[in-house]
């Protein structure tokens, strides 16, 4: 399992909307990576 801590103050809204699209693309990310063994493993 990976995470992510954000450290230190988010000074913006938008600031604020980058951090949240940078941790959804790393769940979809991870979650793609397991996906992709899963169907790996299956072959």
């Amino acid at each position: 399992m990976i995470r992510m801590m954000i450290v230190g103050q988010i000074s913006s809204s938008e600031e604020a909307k980058e951090v949240e699209s940078i941790a959804k693309l790393l769940v979809v990310g991870n979650r793609a990576g397991a996906l992709a063994l899963k169907a790996k493993g299956a072959m």
